[in-house]
């Protein structure tokens, strides 16, 4: 394989690892299991046609495990050099209800609704969350999750973020995109913004409030996408650390 991967490791038909030096494989990750039981929440097994949007999807590794349950699955990825790994998995499997489309995620309307929207690692990066949840659950008939960073009223230490302030008229910390600065290329780097050098950490009150504000009237969030024992993570370990989180909302009426 020439490709390089720096995030997804794929079980390729062939029994091929894509990023063998991961601790998981994709389908074993535990944020997408945890994905996995909130779909099946939403639609029970009853999978098979229904149509999923992995927003901002890298490497295709969660586009391409959804796919496998039985979805509808299109990943929207606009960096060439991750697109190129997208395709690359695709031709690895015969999935005929996978596909991809290099396109900026802000152009989600082009590709029609959606019974579920799955956005993990991309919400932190924009400096308009509240406008792009908006446009999302536009696009978003049944069960929206959002695997992302948050803010809090106390600061944490690992991250440079700004005060609390207001954006969007909602509180929350500003962080600055590592790495990019104007004269260096967008394409070059995998893991951060597109078109913006700073990026709004939303409250995470004020994002649960905003996903029940866009119609989704179960709201929660999600914690079995942190490592066992739960109660550490939160108290200690990645939960405490990051404030990063799983959070789901679903339209039960639907």
């Amino acid at each position: 394989m020439t490709n390089q991967f720096t995030a997804h490791n794929v079980r390729l038909d062939n029994g091929e690892m894509t990023l063998p030096s991961m601790p998981y494989e994709m389908g074993q990750h535990p944020w997408f299991r945890s994905a996995k039981r909130a779909l099946s929440l939403a639609f029970g097994d009853r999978w098979t046609g229904r149509r999923i949007v992995d927003l901002g999807c890298l490497e295709g590794g969660y586009t391409t495990e959804f796919a496998r349950l039985g979805f509808e699955a299109l990943g929207i990825e606009v960096r060439q050099s991750n697109f190129i790994n997208c395709e690359y998995v695709r031709n690895s499997f015969n999935l005929p209800n996978l596909s991809f489309a290099r396109d900026d995620v802000w152009n989600i309307e082009r590709y029609g609704g959606f019974d579920a929207v799955f956005c993990c690692g991309l919400f932190y990066h924009l400096d308009r969350p509240r406008e792009f949840l908006r446009l999302a659950s536009s696009q978003c008939k049944k069960i929206i999750l959002i695997q992302t960073h948050f803010s809090t009223v106390l600061p944490i230490d690992r991250f440079d973020l700004s005060p609390m302030t207001m954006n969007e008229g909602m509180p929350g910390r500003w962080y600055r995109e590592a790495g990019v600065t104007p004269t260096e290329s967008d394409e070059g780097d995998k893991w951060g913004s597109w078109d913006n050098r700073k990026s709004f950490w939303i409250q995470r009150e004020y994002l649960i409030d905003e996903i029940h504000q866009n119609g989704f009237d179960m709201v929660f969030e999600q914690y079995d996408c942190l490592d066992s024992p739960i109660s550490l993570s939160m108290t200690e370990g990645y939960y405490r650390t990051d404030n990063r989180c799983m959070f789901v909302g679903i339209r039960t009426e639907v």
